[in-house]
């Protein structure tokens, strides 16, 4: 029986691409860099923003520390500022989180997303529709590590096995599988299908609705 559903963020429950590829190239253009197309921000994303940061900045650039922390630095306030422009929820999403919720089953948002962009992205867009948010704050290691996904389940009260897991990408699935957890991935993300089941999913969801199904 699932007691507790744990959401992925960006490519799972919100279309973010465009306002991350925005900060993106106002940092690479700040620093004289090459700017990037929207495939080459989605093969960069899914391990946390500074390791996006450096996989968005030409390999030679990317090598020197002190380059990368200011990139880095510039990359996190313009996203501080471009973050909610064009990002939005997929459709169907709210009304799953909020028949999961009417079921008494615990929703959490699990990200390697900043925390503080991740909170504030779901509280403008979800208000309190999650019972627990957390996002890449530097007290767990970034997914796939499990060590996060396991302390947000003991704090929803519910044992791995009991944890449906759901995500867009191969960093989701394996997230999933080194916690024990049900991995479902979806198919409308930013990683194709063959990808999840490559890396682990238990199930694929077509549309937000087909989550309930593995319930």
């Amino acid at each position: 029986m699932i007691k507790a559903v744990i959401f992925d963020l960006d490519g799972t429950v919100c279309y973010t691409i465009d306002d991350l590829r925005t900060a993106m190239n106002l940092m690479l253009k700040e620093f004289g860099m090459p700017e990037r197309s929207v495939e080459e921000i989605l093969s960069a994303i899914n391990c946390g923003a500074r390791e996006f940061v450096r996989r968005s900045m030409p390999e030679d650039k990317a090598a020197d520390p002190e380059l990368l922390e200011k990139c880095f630095q510039y990359y996190s306030e313009r996203y501080s500022e471009h973050f909610l422009d064009s990002t939005y929820p997929y459709e169907g999403i709210p009304e799953l989180i909020g028949e999961l919720r009417s079921r008494g089953i615990k929703t959490a948002l699990l990200t390697n997303k900043g925390d503080s962009h991740a909170r504030a992205l779901i509280n403008k867009l979800f208000g309190d529709s999650f019972d627990l948010v957390l996002g890449n704050c530097g007290r767990f290691p970034t997914k796939p590590d499990p060590a996060s996904a396991l302390w947000m389940a003991s704090e929803l009260g519910a044992e791995p096995r009991e944890v449906l897991y759901v995500g867009d990408s191969d960093v989701d699935m394996k997230t999933a599988r080194n916690a024990g957890f049900f991995a479902c991935g979806v198919s409308w993300g930013y990683r194709d299908v063959p990808t999840l089941c490559r890396t682990g999913a238990s199930g694929i969801a077509s549309k937000p609705s087909d989550i309930l199904l593995f319930l």
